[in-house]
């Protein structure tokens, strides 16, 4: 119960990554207040959760700041903001993304970190104290996304840590996870059906497993909770190695020498 009584907003919250914080934030104690375009699906988790949820669209700032209202008037304060819904937007060709598919993505991944940030941080200053945590992803590090998408998932990065730098003074700690392939219904559209991705992710993944919805959740109850009361401005990466773990085993496994800098074997 480490997050016992803190007074957490989910954006995306009612599938996905979204749904799966918000089921861990409550088996740990939070009070939620959820946030999602689907109405059925969302109140349905709200009920099963014993928590609040509201029609939110994250393209419009004032949906967004309706969301962090009702938190604080339900429970009087906002302790953690998590800004994570998303899509996988625009997909193609850079010559062949059309601009109104362009700005959408962007508007979902990218301007929803923004406000979900900008109201979080008015409501959070006062008190001195909060947590704002966004989704970013593996393709927030390095290219492995659609175009449109890993733009907006490296600006979530930039924008983390400057405000990070920002609210620190206030108390206020901003950081953010990085997911890799994760089987939920976007990145399953990403590689054609489910059996699919998880055969890609295993066989991409150095660790050799495929990382779980609720493992990322995980991720997100650990920087919300006082254990990462000294990390602030930091992107966690659960990817099983995606990104850092680019050579495998195999490389290292050559005989050992040395090489000199005419490129000749030398003794040693």
């Amino acid at each position: 119960m480490r997050l016992g009584g803190k007074v957490t907003v989910i954006t995306g919250a009612s599938s996905g990554l979204g749904e799966a914080t918000a089921r861990r934030f409550a088996r740990e104690g939070a009070l939620l207040v959820l946030g999602d375009i689907r109405e059925d699906a969302g109140l349905a988790l709200a009920d099963e959760l014993g928590a609040q949820f509201m029609l939110c669209d994250v393209t419009r700032e004032t949906d967004v700041s309706a969301l962090v209202a009702r938190a604080c008037e339900v429970h009087g304060r906002l302790d953690c903001m998590i800004n994570n819904a998303g899509q996988l937007g625009a997909v193609g060709r850079v010559e062949e993304i059309e601009d109104r598919a362009w700005h959408d993505t962007l508007a979902v991944l990218l301007d929803s970190v923004f406000y979900g940030m900008k109201h979080a941080a008015k409501a959070m200053r006062p008190r001195g104290q909060g947590v704002i945590l966004s989704t970013s992803s593996a393709a927030g590090l390095a290219p492995l996304g659609p175009h449109a998408y890993t733009a907006a998932k490296h600006a979530v990065i930039g924008l983390t840590r400057s405000v990070a730098a920002e609210l620190a003074g206030d108390g206020i700690r901003v950081n953010a996870v990085a997911p890799g392939n994760v089987p939920t219904r976007m990145t399953e559209l990403a590689y054609g059906d489910a059996q699919a991705m998880r055969k890609a992710a295993q066989a991409r993944n150095p660790l050799g497993r495929v990382v779980e919805a609720d493992e990322i959740a995980g991720a997100f109850a650990y920087l919300a909770s006082d254990d990462a009361i000294n990390i602030t401005g930091q992107v966690i990466a659960p990817d099983a190695g995606l990104v850092e773990c680019r050579l495998d085993s195999s490389y290292y496994a050559r005989q050992a020498t040395y090489f000199d800098a005419d490129g000749d074997r030398a003794a040693r």
